[in-house]
This record gives structure tokens, sequence and C-alpha cells, in this order.
């Protein structure tokens, strides 16, 4: 932990986080009924807000004003006051620190500390004597699109235009996707923006992902800030590793859930053999600056090993896990005693395996993949979602899920009797 960090929460608790001073996660689309003409904008303090609709809407045309409205200044209050764990807005970061996971909070927070030359404790007392009011936007996650070509298992359609297709296709229809122009004062915010953080979707599909990095390079803006995307390793951006040059520092989050043919059935769409690829040229490229993914489900536990194998093959050592949270059914508390048993025997080797090698990241991961069992029991609720739920993935698929997973056989062919 970095000191401004650590004298951010000796000042204000261990339960604060930067995003909701610093940051905005801006997006101009959405999935909505189709009797709706136009869908507004909104801006949030994290992607992983879990809010009610038009919660964070932009009413007034005005990214700075959203920012400061009554719902931003409460959050912030909130956390100055040291009740993080009683915002149901911030729910999936609770959920997350709760059962052992890599804490997006915290994270988040790590992040601004490591890259940002900012006074954070000063500026939050500004914050506060400015009746919780802020003036510049320093870090922006922008999603401007849905637009994927990915499937994802545990994905939903407002986030990839492939899943939104699959639901359409499985009778969830009379939706739409809408896709907005930004906001009056989009530009002139990223004057003062340091970190741009570009999600989806996959970015790298993104007309406005490729239109916006050519503004800021003929804007003479892009050497003072750092980008990140998140890509599901579909591609490798050879047409912009120049333009990457032109910035401050490029940041690549990969998601990877697996090996094989866990990560084609988790990531519909997904061949390993590219993701593989382009993965490792993102990763071992000097210019870039890369972190892996990894979001635990209940498909993908049962090989966690596999993957930790394939880490330390590589020589990879930065990397995240998650707990998957678009669809918590999907995760370990659907998991009966007996899948879980052989998952956590599994792992309880390869720690054993790591641990006589020396070899610390990997250790800890094995043991923060142990600390989710203990924190996610099982639930029979969770068990009945996930096999209805997979029951549809493997319709409209021709891998099912016992072709990959086949430890999962009793309770699905019992559900087929």
């Amino acid at each position: 932990m970095t000191d401004s960090l650590q004298d951010v929460f000796n000042t204000f608790g261990d339960k604060m986080c930067l995003c909701p001073f610093f940051g905005g996660f801006y997006q101009t689309n959405e999935v909505v009924d189709e009797s709706i003409v136009k869908h507004p904008n909104t801006i949030r303090p994290c992607s992983l807000i879990v809010s009610p609709p038009g919660s964070w809407d932009i009413k007034t045309d005005s990214i700075k004003d959203t920012r400061n409205n009554e719902k931003w200044r409460e959050i912030r209050r909130l956390f100055i006051e040291g009740k993080f764990l009683d915002i149901p807005d911030c729910r999936v970061c609770t959920l997350t620190e709760e059962v052992g996971g890599s804490s997006p909070r915290l994270g988040a927070s790590q992040y601004f500390a490591e890259n940002l030359d900012i006074d954070f404790t000063s500026a939050i007392r500004a914050c506060i004597d400015n009746d919780f009011c802020v003036d510049d936007l320093v870090v922006m996650d922008y999603y401007p699109s849905n637009y994927c070509n990915y499937a994802c298992i545990m994905c939903a359609g407002g986030a990839s235009s492939k899943r939104y297709t699959f639901e359409v296709k499985n009778g969830n229809g009379g939706r739409k996707i809408v896709v907005n122009e930004p906001d009056s004062d989009f530009y002139d915010a990223l004057k003062t923006v340091r970190i741009l953080n570009f999600t989806g979707g996959e970015t790298l599909l993104q007309k406005q992902v490729h239109k916006l990095i050519d503004y800021l390079i003929d804007s003479n803006l892009a050497s003072n800030i750092i980008i990140s995307l998140l890509t599901n390793a579909s591609s490798y951006p050879d047409t912009l590793i120049e333009k990457f040059k032109k910035f401050k520092r490029v940041i690549y989050t990969v998601s990877v859930d697996g090996v094989g043919p866990v990560i084609e059935y988790q990531r519909r769409g997904a061949h390993w053999d590219v993701v593989e690829r382009n993965c490792l040229k993102i990763m071992h490229n000097p210019d870039l600056s890369g972190t892996i993914n990894y979001v635990v489900t209940a498909v993908n536990i049962l090989s966690a090993m596999d993957f930790i194998d394939w880490l330390y093959n590589n020589n990879l050592h930065w990397f995240t896990i998650s707990p998957v949270f678009r669809a918590e059914y999907l995760g370990i508390t659907a998991m009966p005693d007996n899948l879980r048993i052989v998952a956590q025997q599994r792992l309880q080797q390869g720690l054993k395996k790591y641990q006589s090698m020396d070899c610390l990241p990997l250790v800890n991961a094995i043991k923060t993949l142990l600390s989710m069992f203990d924190n996610a029991k099982f639930n029979p609720n969770d068990l009945e979602k996930f096999i209805n739920h997979i029951k549809k993935e493997d319709a409209a698929s021709d891998l099912k899920l016992l072709n990959v997973v086949p430890e999962w056989a009793p309770w699905l062919q019992e559900q087929e009797i």
C-alpha cells in the first residue's frame, strides 16, 4: 500500500474508497425496453455500483453537474462517515471482501494512489468543506458501447452485444440497444482526466475507443494520460501500438478464466489458441502493462490449478482473482459439498506444490481461492438456478458443460432423467 493511500485510511478509516471523490464510470449506452425512445447517459462512482434504474442518470447534459448532485454527495458523505458496509450500492465490493476475493474497492484505490500525484487526504478534506462537491474528474471509466464478439455465460446483454443476441434468441425479446453521443461537457472534462479506462464490451472493437484515442493525441492531451483497456484477447492491438507510445502509460486487463475448453465454455466465442497467443503478446510487450483477471465460477474452479500452472509456465506474475458478480448463482455457492471437496483437495495439492517452490504470488492466489469456500456456503437455490442456466447455455452450443467439466455429471444428468 502506498503512503498516500495509507494516509487516507489513517485519516478517514480503512473502509474508504477513492472512486466517488476522483473517479466516474461514464456510460453512453444501455439495453432498454423498446418503448423507450431515448435513454439518458449515466455516470456513477464505479462500474460495480448496483442501483435501481435511473439512480445515476445525467439529466442536465453535464457530467460535472451530475457528479455533484445529491446522490453523489450522499455516497461521499457515507464513506467519510465510515459507512461503506451499509451502502447498498456498494454490495459487490462488500460481498467480494466477505468471500476473500481481490477487493475492487481496495484495488481501485491502490490503482489511483500508484498512478496519480495527488494529496488525496487534502483533496478529500477540500471536498468536505465544499459540501461534498468536487470540481474535476481525474479518473474516467468510459463505456461507449456494449459491442462484443463473446457471449460469456456470466454476462448480460447490457455488457455484450453478442450476449444480447443470445438473450433475444432465447426468449428475452422486447428490448433494444441504445447508443448515445457523449454529453456536452465530455471533451471539456477530459482536460482534467489523468487516467482513462476504456471498458465495454470488447474495447478494441469499439469505434468510439479508436476515435477518442486519436482525439487525445491530436489535442496534445495524450502525454498526460494513462489509458487502460479491457480485452478478451480475441485480437491484438497491432494498429494501435505506435499510438499507444504517445500516452503516458498503457495498461491492459486481459480476461482469462481458464485454459483450453474451460475458457471456451465460460467465454462463449473464445478460442483458446487465439486467447493464449494474444494474451502472452500483451503481457510480455515491454510497451504495455498487463494484468490478467480470473473470474471464479462453479464452472472453472475445479480446474483452477490448470490456470495457476499456466501462469507459472508462462512467467505471469500480475493477475487478480474475483468471484462472479453479475450472476452470483454461477459461483461457488451453487456447488454441492461433494464437488466443493474435490475442488478444495486439488487446490490444497497445488498449494503444497507452490509452497515447496517458494512461489509467493501463486501461493497467495491459491489461498485466495481456498478462502472463497470458507465464505461462500452451499445454497440449494443457487444450485437449481445454476442447472437451469447451464441447460439454456448447452442448448445453444455444441460445447456442453459435461464435455468440459464432467464432475458435474451426477447433478446435470439427474435433471435429464
